[in-house]
This record gives C-alpha cells, sequence and structure tokens, in this order.
C-alpha cells in the first residue's frame, strides 16, 4: 500500500483556527474526523470533543494527525507525524479509550511515516483489543506491520512483517490474518503464536487487499489466469473459483453477513455474487464504479463513479497543483438492482486517498453509519474549504455539513 506525502500539503494549507459550531443531525454511533486545523475530534449526538490541541507550524516543527481508527469496541486510535526543520520524521500513535477521554500514547516510530491502521475486530482476551499499523520505513525498504496490543498492561509492540506493497486482512476472531505482500505470496499468519502458518501455493493475479470472511473461516483473493485474474475463496484446505478470467485488476469486498461478495474488473460493472454458488445477485447499470462499501446490515452497497456519465477518470494522489475530480455517490439497493444517484462533489485529498485504497478501507473503516442510513466523506466546497460532510440516502435532502475537516468516519456502533 502506498502513501501520498501530505506534509508539503500541511505546510501550505495548515491553519490553527477553532472549528465552527454547525447544528448537526441527529447521530447514531460516534464520528471522528480531522479538523481543518490538523486535531482530532469526535461527535457523538450534539456533544463534540476536541482530543489533540497540538498540530500546526511552531518554531521548531510541523506536526499533524491523520485517519482516526475505530474499533469494533469503541476505542479510537489516531496518528501523529512530528517533521522537524532538520526534516527529521517520527509518529506516534494513541489510543482513546471510548472516543472522548484523552488518548494515550502506545507507540512512537522514529523515521517510520504512517500508512494505514486496522483494528481487530474481536478481542485478544478481557480487555484487550490489537492493532495493526502500516508504517512505511526506510529501515525496512519499504513497509512494515506493527501489532500494538492495547489492554490494561503496558502496550506491546510486535514487528510481525515487511513487504511492498503490503494488505493484510484480520480473521473474524482476530487470531490470524492474511496478507498480500510484494504482489507474489499470500501467507496465513497465526497472531496467537506470531508466526506464519502457511503460504498458498497459487500465484496471485493482479488484486490488491486480500479479505477474510467477516463470519467464517472463507479467504478471498485474485489468482494469476493469464493476463487475467480468478476471483477466489480458499476455505477448509480447498480453493474454489467462484468468477474466472476477470480482467484485471479485480476489487472485492464481502458483505458484513458474510452471504455475499460485491466485486469490480477493469472493465465491467459493479458484480454482485452469492458467496457460496458464486451466481450474480445484482449489478449496476455503469461499469465506471470507482470504490464501494457495504452498508452494515448488507441491504446496500454505496458506490463511487465520476460526476459526468459516461466517462472515466485516473484518480491519482492529489499534489498542491492538481485539481479534485468531480465524483457522485450512488446507492444499489441489493435485493432489486435499483440505483439512487446524489449529487456531485470534490473530495479531499484524504477522501481521495481512502477511496483509491478502498478494498483495503472497507474492512477497517465506516463510510456508513451503524444503522446503514447516511454516509460520511470529505469535500472541498466552493469556498475552497474542506467539509465533513452527513449525506442521508433514505431522503432527498441536500447533504449536511457537521464541522469544516479533511476526514471524517463512523464508529461501528
Amino acid at each position: 500500500m502506498r502513501r501520498a506525502g501530505l506534509a508539503l500539503v500541511v505546510l501550505l494549507c495548515l491553519t490553527t483556527g477553532v472549528l465552527a459550531q454547525e447544528a448537526n443531525p441527529i447521530i447514531l454511533g460516534q464520528i471522528a474526523y480531522i479538523g481543518v486545523d490538523f486535531n482530532v475530534y469526535t461527535l457523538s449526538g450534539d456533544s463534540r470533543t476536541m482530543l489533540t490541541d497540538d498540530a500546526g507550524i511552531q518554531t521548531e516543527r510541523l506536526r499533524y494527525y491523520q485517519f482516526p481508527t475505530w474499533s469494533t469496541d469503541g476505542r479510537l486510535a489516531y496518528f501523529g507525524t512530528e517533521v522537524t526543520v532538520e526534516r527529521e520524521v517520527s509518529m506516534e500513535v494513541f489510543v482513546s479509550a471510548d472516543g472522548t477521554a484523552d488518548g494515550e500514547s502506545v507507540y512512537v516510530g522514529e523515521d517510520q511515516t504512517f500508512t494505514y491502521a486496522y483494528w481487530s475486530p474481536s478481542s485478544c482476551g478481557g480487555d484487550c483489543y490489537d492493532l495493526a499499523v502500516l508504517l512505511s520505513s526506510a529501515a525496512a525498504n519499504g513497509f512494515l506491520v506493527n501489532v500494538i496490543r492495547d489492554s490494561a498492561d503496558e502496550p506491546n509492540v510486535t514487528q510481525i512483517g515487511t513487504g511492498s506493497p503490503f494488505y493484510y486482512s484480520w480473521s473474524p476472531d482476530g487470531q490470524r490474518m492474511v496478507w498480500h505482500r510484494n504482489n507474489r505470496q499470500i501467507d496465513i499468519y497465526d497472531a496467537s503464536a506470531g508466526e506464519i502458518s502457511s503460504t498458498l501455493d497459487e500465484t496471485p493475479g493482479a488484486f490488491f487487499a486480500p479479505a477474510w470472511s467477516p463470519v467464517d473461516d472463507r479467504v478471498l483473493f485474485g489468482v494469476a489466469n493469464g493476463r487475467n485474474t480468478d476471483l477466489t475463496v480458499a476455505a477448509n484446505g480447498e480453493v474454489t473459483t467462484l468468477v474466472e478470467n476477470l480482467p484485471s485488476p479485480i476489487h472485492f469486498v464481502w458483505s458484513p453477513d458474510g452471504n455475499q461478495i460485491a466485486y469490480k474488473d477493469a472493465n465491467n460493472p459493479l458484480i454482485v455474487i452469492d458467496a457460496i454458488t458464486g451466481e450474480i445477485v445484482a449489478q449496476t447499470n455503469v461499469s465506471d464504479v470507482y470504490a464501494f462499501f457495504w452498508s452494515p446490515d448488507s441491504r446496500f452497497i454505496a458506490y463511487i463513479t465520476p460526476a459526468e456519465l459516461p466517462g472515466s477518470f485516473s484518480a491519482k494522489p492529489l499534489n498542491q497543483n492538481s485539481e479534485p475530480p468531480e465524483l457522485s455517490w450512488s446507492v444499489l439497493e441489493v435485493a432489486t438492482s435499483d440505483s439512487h444517484r446524489y449529487g456531485g462533489f470534490a473530495p479531499t485529498s484524504d477522501q481521495l486517498y481512502l477511496l483509491t485504497y478502498f478494498d483495503q478501507f472497507a474492512q477497517s473503516h465506516r463510510v456508513w453509519s451503524p444503522d446503514s442510513r447516511h454516509l460520511i466523506y470529505s469535500e472541498i466546497d466552493a469556498d475552497n474549504t474542506p467539509q465533513i460532510m452527513l449525506l442521508d440516502t433514505q431522503s432527498n435532502v441536500v447533504p449536511l455539513s457537521v464541522a469544516e475537516g479533511f476526514f471524517g468516519v463512523w464508529s461501528f456502533e
């Protein structure tokens, strides 16, 4: 997984103003977001909490925060980066117990930069959760993954692997992970034993993040088939091809109930299949689908297309000289294949990063509210101000800004 550097953007854009308070809709669950001052905030109902206040440009350093990440039990991780005038870089991981209490430092990495993080979906026993953090490291000549064990005791940090790129997915019980590393191997890692338990014999095709079923032991990945890729599932020592000979690359995401799989290849529409038989259940009527996310109740899929259809676009990481692409949300109702399309928006660079690597983020971050009604995203408005937006998918009202900021995410509950 590659991370577009934000330091220059931060240097150009960072402000230290206090966020304007705005009226909020009824919010189920919690929202964590990065404000326009690059500090971390949370929203719960009408309550807004400022978790950090030290982001900004100081005499000898720049500090900013990125990508707050919820666990399934409500704790919140967030990640601070510090750059000195000598261009020395360090990053720090913080964990808040509930998204309102002050975060505690659980890891400091020198000469490392944050790329991505993903909580285990289940406890490692009692008040214990594991957080897998992907870091860019010159010493590792690419990426490394550290697992930070957050518990009542002192945090424990274990480096579990290196690779470039490096994608991973937790098993639902949090005891294992499937890794896709270096575009050429798929490993099963035993978290309890602290070692790779097996390496799959199949040659990986053109795909990015593997996906462990949210409910059982099935593992979803792509297998090379000439220049194309087969969508394949491994379970109980057997490997089964669900869909063969797909134009590469392919992207795929399990439904939260594990019954269906949504996938997209290089040429065709977004397609939903039965996870056992591979039979088509639903599909979109457009092929320019860029990213997609299941609702928590497994009834809907929110997907991203260019704002102007037909056509296509290349969603490359933004830089200070580029204009964000115009995108649109649509929602597919799986039972009927009906889609509803919403208005266009210009994503922030952090929002575009999430969409670029959506098949990884779809496993670890929620763009849907816990009640499967609202979508959260961040956009640049007409005044060039980044906004955290809520889109009500069950009404025709315009999206509502709940804060000024660069990136927002829902809690799981």
